[in-house]
């Protein structure tokens, strides 16, 4: 069982990011821990984060569904976890897959007003709406006992559009602890979204004002789709060339191989196409054996022009534009691609190794 329950917490894990340009859902770890009604078992649970991470990518037809998770400080020290759920609480906290801080409720709303981004609730957020008007809209998901475990009340918002304080996200802040997990030396060029302390912007973890290192160089973030369901999210920042292929040497290249087998892979080169930022401009290269189709499109509605890429220069994308190195794969913006379809849940859930017995309701 001690297996099982290792694999969902990793599994879990993939879809944890304080990156705004990755995140696409802002939670409160420890409401969802403490939803007993959601399974009507253990005081507090944190695979119940798996059940809220299989309940949006239902709701949103995407497989790669990244939480923006913010946790009280008083959940990583909760005496009904298990010794191995506070270890993984320790762990994601020290590698910065999570805010640690005195009020998440808060939190959470914060980061939803200055990303744009939609927030998921267990409980209705009364009040807020003196600060936060929004709440009362579509960008409120509300989690729920249903079908697969757990279900999502509530719209389907567009695309984030950043609130009143989105320019936030374009400058480089580093805490003055250089340990930071999330503000520290290594976040390297990925970006969390910092804290509003009487208007000056701090550390959510410290509380103390960041640094101003200047403007974010630009970045896009990409979707990859393999069957008209999106299967992963990657950002391109000026520099930083990303590799997508069958098993791309790279470590941080994307990995079509996850998604997909047989012949139809191997269609596939190891190392299938090399996109990059340049000038604002995403670039893509074909380094394959079997070439690449670029459909592009001026809008969403115009005829696309097909492209064959076989070889040769970088070539630029629009963006509209999509790029298919397999009739069952498709590359394009995230904000622009096609969601909503397809999703079954089928090999994708989180929760497909989860003992019942950890969910149920403990035993007399």
């Amino acid at each position: 069982m001690r297996f099982e329950v290792t694999n969902v917490l990793d599994a879990i894990e993939r879809h944890l990011t304080t990156e705004a340009a990755l995140a696409q859902v802002a939670v409160d770890l420890g409401e969802i821990a403490w939803f007993e009604a959601l399974d009507g078992g253990r005081p507090v649970n944190l695979l119940r984060t798996g059940l809220m991470v299989d309940a949006l990518a239902r709701h949103f037809g995407e497989e790669a569904i990244r939480l923006y998770p913010v946790a009280a400080r008083d959940l990583l020290t909760d005496a009904d976890l298990t010794s191995k759920e506070r270890m993984v609480l320790g762990r994601w906290s020290g590698d910065g897959l999570i805010e640690v801080v005195p009020n998440a409720t808060e939190r959470v709303l914060e980061v939803g007003d200055i990303t744009g981004m939609p927030i998921a609730v267990c409980h209705d957020p009364s009040g807020a709406e003196h600060h936060y008007p929004w709440v009362r809209g579509d960008r409120v998901l509300r989690l729920a006992p249903g079908e697969g475990g757990a279900q999502i009340h509530g719209g389907h918002p567009g695309p984030a559009q950043p609130g009143p304080g989105g320019g936030l996200l374009g400058r480089v802040w580093r805490c003055q602890r250089r340990e930071c997990a999330i503000f520290g030396e290594r976040r390297a060029m990925n970006q969390a979204v910092p804290h509003m302390r009487a208007g000056v912007p701090s550390c959510p973890r410290h509380g103390e004002p960041l640094g101003n290192l200047g403007v974010r160089p630009p970045s896009v973030t990409m979707a990859l789709a393999v069957d008209g369901v999106v299967r992963e999210r990657f950002v391109l920042q000026t520099g930083r060339p990303v590799m997508v292929g069958r098993a791309p040497d790279h470590p941080a290249g994307i990995v079509i191989g996850n998604f997909m087998s047989g012949e139809d892979l191997q269609m596939i080169s190891r190392n299938h196409l090399q996109f990059e930022l340049r000038d604002e401009v995403v670039l893509v290269s074909d380094v394959s054996t079997n070439g690449t189709v670029v459909r592009s499109r001026s809008s969403p509605y115009s005829p696309a022009e097909e492209i064959h890429l076989a070889g040769g220069p970088p070539h630029p994308l629009k963006p509209w534009d999509t790029v298919e190195p397999h009739d069952r794969v498709v590359l394009g913006r995230a904000d622009r691609m096609p969601t909503g379809s397809g999703y079954g849940g089928a090999g994708g859930s989180v929760m497909g190794d989860a003992p019942t017995i950890s969910l149920g309701p403990p035993s007399m």
